[in-house]
């Protein structure tokens, strides 16, 4: 941008130019025009560019104040949002057991990963308290399963927020259950194709197309205490709605290092859903010395499992006695 400096001359000089140029300026920056607003017709302009161009340059010159001073530049600096992704985390972090310690923190999906986990906490987790034994006890119930039960697409998703289920999977109990020799011999005789319990209708699944069920677990490492009516009350209100949208298509069960009360196993038996109670021992601790290692755990196995009736007649003809006999033994 050029500036031109104009000389008026006076009126008596009639003969000459009314202006002459004086001098002509190259302006590098933009508010390098204030020096010169004096020059421009600001009380009336001819168009709306010259105004625009006072407006910037005393924007521009604020900025350029605050550029220059460096308490505001770190006032700036600390107020201002980052944009864009968040820069890269560095990649040498640091190994437990060969494993990276970020991913420990994000996923655990097994026993030895979630010792791991928790030897890797700045705090390690005591193995002594119920948040570390509860958590564990959970876990090797679901290694359990997906080993003797064949249960998949299992979804671990134990703590305060779980609503009701640690564990749900999906589950072909034909796959493992042997039909009953007994009901085999009584094939030639017609079976009803529905069975009727508390009022209810539920058609065997061995009379099913499809086999294949949903399956909710709930694990509670009870030290002393028992299922009580109160937890039967809380399993039915949290699957209420599954069952009322999709039928008899899941089964529930209960997995507990202890029994029932006695009217928590009558609410039990009345209960209007299939239910499974599986009976798997405390994880004890052997090796105090090394407690993150999984030598040092006895872990909990499979020591007793009964059915409600409702459970019962969805596995008609199918041999569960015998297989529960065969995993406990």
């Amino acid at each position: 941008m050029l500036v031109l400096d104009f000389a008026l001359l006076s009126k008596a000089s009639a003969k000459t130019a009314p202006a002459r140029l004086t001098g002509i300026q190259h302006a590098t920056r933009i508010n390098n025009l204030v020096a010169y607003t004096r020059m421009l017709n600001t009380t009336n302009p001819k168009n709306k560019e010259i105004k625009d161009i006072k407006i910037q340059t005393g924007i521009t010159k604020k900025r350029m104040d605050e550029e220059s001073n460096p308490k505001s530049k770190l006032k700036l600096e600390r107020g201002k949002r980052p944009r864009g992704r968040p820069p890269k985390k560095d990649s040498k972090t640091s190994l437990i057991n060969g494993k990276n310690i970020s991913t420990l923190l994000d996923h655990y999906d097994t026993p030895s990963s979630y010792l791991d986990y928790a030897a890797s906490r700045s705090s390690p987790l005591k193995p002594t308290s119920s948040v570390f034994v509860g958590n564990l006890y959970e876990l090797q119930v679901k290694a359990f399963l997906e080993q003797s039960f064949k249960i998949r697409s299992t979804l671990h998703q134990g703590g305060s927020n779980d609503k009701g289920i640690d564990i749900n999977a999906i589950w072909n109990p034909v796959d493992i259950f042997s039909k009953d020799t007994k009901s085999n011999k009584n094939d030639s005789k017609e079976s009803p194709k529905y069975e009727i319990v508390n009022s209810k209708k539920i058609k065997p699944l061995v009379s099913r197309l499809k086999k294949t069920l949903k399956l909710f677990v709930q694990c509670k490492c009870f030290d002393s205490s028992k299922i009580d009516p109160k937890l039967i009350r809380e399993i039915k209100g949290s699957c209420q709605e599954y069952f009322s949208k999709n039928g008899n298509s899941a089964v529930f069960m209960i997995a507990s290092t202890n029994g029932f009360t006695k009217i928590g196993r009558e609410d039990f038996d009345k209960a209007p859903i299939p239910l499974i109670y599986a009976e798997f021992s405390k994880p004890r601790l052997i090796d105090v010395k090394i407690p993150y290692k999984i030598e040092s755990w006895d872990m909990c196995r499979l020591e007793g499992m009964s059915l409600n009736p409702m459970a019962s007649a969805l596995f008609k003809d199918l041999n569960w006695v015998k297989f529960s006999n065969k995993v406990t033994s």
